[in-house]
């Protein structure tokens, strides 16, 4: 923090630019992008695909150079440095973590986060003690000899966060962490990050998911290389961006009971039930009623029922309607990587 007492900015961009030339045409990828990242801040990046999100990770990253503008990382403006200044500050500020993991097949869980002190010259016997002291960190201290293939997707996923921590770096960078994770294992990947946020660590996520944006403290928005909104996780879950968790409740069982009071939790009658199950315990006034007589009552009765009183069975709050029209498109083709090098090469 500052000595008025604002935050300290750890991360600002000033008119970013990046342009591409293809062919004939020229494609920008950035249009100008001005935000600021605070130190200890979580932050989330969404867009549609094309929204220009992997080519900011990639300026953020220092994997790639801007047009034009100016970035100013860590109090130092990286823009105009050499490939080799930048590859010292990746090994030394950024911490990656990636959906795909990274990891040497053939290398123990330890071995695999030493390598970025290895790039950075540290001694075997510090390497060792402060690669263990990663994955303890998330939680795998008695994995530390496995392999990748003797290791579950969530455990892999753990050894990569502990190599991006092991050097102590000024900002993590998560691009759709939990991709290759199922629900479950998602949530712990999520809880591992949000222990390291709570322990003053800068995190900047790149997502698709309303539910994972959700976790970070910011969410920003890109839309053909611009930022289109940047808002609070309170305000964004306000405007009822969150994409809804629970079960329509259409989709519950129908039944149609004719004469009973109560109607079925699903509060609509169902089209054209069979009546020898739905109605033959029910209707007792009319026990010998013929079948084919069943169903045309149904769609004369049914309009005059009245609407079922009672609350749904999995009530959920406003936010968890369908999203509004103009909400940020689910992100069908994630960041493409064949503009980032390889992970364990560039550190």
């Amino acid at each position: 923090m500052s000595g008025n007492g604002r935050m300290e900015s750890i991360i600002v961009t000033r008119d970013l630019r990046k342009e591409y030339v293809m062919g004939t045409e020229t494609v920008h990828a950035l249009a100008g992008v001005d935000i600021e990242i605070l130190r200890n801040e979580y932050v989330s990046i969404m867009g549609p695909s094309g929204s220009g999100k992997s080519t900011l990770m990639n300026m953020i990253g220092c994997l790639d150079s801007p047009t034009s503008g100016e970035y100013v990382l860590n109090g130092q403006a990286v823009q105009d440095l050499s490939d080799d200044n930048l590859a010292r500050i990746r090994n030394r500020e950024i911490g990656f973590v990636f959906q795909t993991f990274n990891l040497l097949p053939r290398a123990t869980a330890l071995h695999n986060v030493e390598l970025p002190l290895i790039y950075a010259g540290v001694s075997s016997r510090d390497r060792q003690r402060k690669a263990a002291q990663a994955l303890e960190i998330v939680q795998l201290a008695d994995r530390m000899d496995h392999k990748p293939n003797e290791l579950s997707g969530g455990q892999r996923q753990r050894v990569a966060i502990a190599r991006a921590l092991v050097n102590d770096p000024s900002i993590l960078l998560a691009d759709e962490p939990t991709g290759n994770l199922d629900s479950s294992t998602s949530e712990e990947i999520m809880d591992v990050f949000d222990t390291l946020h709570e322990n003053g660590q800068t995190i900047i996520m790149v997502t698709h998911e309303y539910d994972i944006a959700a976790r970070s403290q910011r969410v920003i928005t890109l839309v053909d290389g611009k930022v289109e909104a940047q808002m609070s996780v309170d305000y964004y879950l306000a405007r009822g961006l969150k994409q809804p968790t629970a079960a329509p409740v259409a989709a519950d069982p129908p039944t149609s009971p004719e004469t009973t009071p109560a109607p079925a939790p699903a509060g609509e009658p169902a089209p054209a039930p069979e009546p020898e199950t739905a109605s033959a315990p029910e209707a007792a006034p009319e026990p010998t009623a013929p079948r084919e007589v069943a169903p045309s009552p149904t769609p004369e009765i049914a309009p005059s029922v009245p609407p079922p009183t009672a609350a749904p069975v999995d009530p959920a709050p406003p936010e968890a309607t369908p999203p509004a029209p103009g909400t940020p498109r689910p992100i069908s083709n994630p960041w493409a990587p064949p503009t980032t090098p390889p992970m364990d090469g560039g550190r």
